[in-house]
C-alpha cells in the first residue's frame, strides 16, 4: 500500500501535464550551430535538420499509440530538408526548447539511428526506416520518488535537466549524443528520444521522439540490422507499464538491446545490476550465519 506522501506525489505527477512538451530548437556539432523546425515561426525553413510535427502544445506521444507511425519521428512527421554532417566517432548537442521550464520529467534518453539508403533522408519514407538504438540510460539511482528535486530517485532525463538553461521566452536541455566510430558513412536519420514516466502508473507513460537528418563521415563499415519502430515498444513493456511513485530501484528501459556498434560508453551502468548484486550479498551473508 503506498503511503500518504507517495499518493501526494502521484497526485503533482497528475498535474504536471507540460513540463516536457516542447522540440528540438538546435543541433550544434564542433560550435557549428543547425536549426530545428519552429512550428510558429515566421521565418525562412528550408534549412531546418529536424523533422516537423503537428501537435497542438508539442506533448507527447503517448502509451496508446507507440505502435502506429506517430511513434517514429512524433505525431505526422515530415522530413526535414537539410541534414548536419558530422564525423563518426565524434558527438553533437541537441537542445530542446520547452516554454515552462524545460524537460522536467522522470524517464530515459535513447538514441537510435537508421540508414535513410539511396533515397536520401530528404525523401525517406519514415515507414521504412529500421533503426538500431546507439544510447540508452535509464534510472540513474534507485530510491524514493522525490519531485521536483530528484536527488534521491535519479533518471537520466532529471539528470541533463539539473543544468537547464532560461533562453529568452522559455528554457533550454542539452542532451550529448556520441556518433559510433565505425559506423558506415552515409545519410541516417538520428532518432532523438526521452521519456515520461511521471504517469506511467496511470498507464500513460509519454514518449517525445524527435528525428534529426545526419550526413555522416568517415571509414567505418557497420551498418547494423535495425527494427521497425513501431514494434519496438508496447503498452505492456515493464519499461511502460509501472509506478515509479515508489521505493524504486531498478528499471528495464524499453525497446531493442544497443547495438554492438556503439562505444561502452552509450551503455550505461544499471541499478538494476547494484540492486542483484546488492540482493546477492544479502542472500550470501544471511547464508553463511
Amino acid at each position: 500500500m503506498h503511503s500518504f506522501s507517495t499518493a501526494v506525489l502521484a497526485l503533482a505527477a497528475s498535474a504536471t501535464v507540460v513540463l516536457g512538451h516542447g522540440h528540438i530548437r538546435r543541433v550544434v556539432v564542433a560550435g557549428q550551430t543547425y536549426p530545428g523546425f519552429e512550428r510558429w515561426a515566421n521565418t525562412d525553413q528550408s534549412n531546418d535538420v529536424t523533422w516537423s510535427f503537428t501537435t497542438d502544445n508539442e506533448g507527447p506521444i503517448e502509451a496508446a499509440n507507440v505502435n502506429t507511425a506517430d511513434i517514429i519521428c512524433h505525431q505526422n512527421a515530415k522530413n526535414a530538408p537539410k541534414s548536419v554532417p558530422v564525423a563518426a566517432g565524434s558527438s553533437l548537442q541537441v537542445v530542446r526548447f520547452n516554454t515552462q521550464g524545460g524537460f522536467e520529467h522522470p524517464g530515459p534518453e535513447m538514441h537510435y539511428l537508421a540508414s535513410c539508403g539511396d533515397s536520401g533522408c530528404a525523401n525517406v519514407e519514415k515507414t521504412s526506416l529500421r533503426f538500431f538504438k546507439i544510447y540508452e540510460k535509464g534510472l540513474v539511482k534507485g530510491g524514493m520518488a522525490d519531485d521536483p528535486d530528484w536527488n534521491m530517485q535519479k533518471w537520466a532525463t532529471t539528470e541533463v535537466h539539473k543544468n537547464v538553461q532560461p533562453e529568452g521566452e522559455g528554457f533550454i536541455d542539452t542532451y550529448t549524443v556520441h556518433i559510433p566510430a565505425d559506423i558506415k558513412p552515409g545519410n541516417y536519420v538520428l532518432r532523438h528520444e526521452v521519456m515520461g514516466l511521471h504517469r506511467a502508473h496511470l498507464g500513460e507513460a509519454e514518449f517525445y521522439p524527435q528525428c534529426v537528418n545526419l550526413e555522416i563521415s568517415g571509414s567505418g563499415s557497420q551498418q547494423p540490422n535495425g527494427v521497425n519502430p513501431m514494434e519496438m515498444y508496447h503498452a505492456s513493456d515493464p519499461g511502460v507499464a509501472l509506478d515509479i511513485w515508489v521505493d524504486l530501484e531498478s528499471y528495464k528501459i524499453p525497446g531493442p538491446a544497443v547495438s554492438s556498434v556503439a562505444s561502452k560508453r552509450d551503455i550505461e551502468s544499471s541499478p538494476t545490476l547494484k540492486t542483484h548484486a546488492r540482493d546477492i550479498k544479502h542472500w550470501l551473508s544471511k547464508f553463511m550465519a
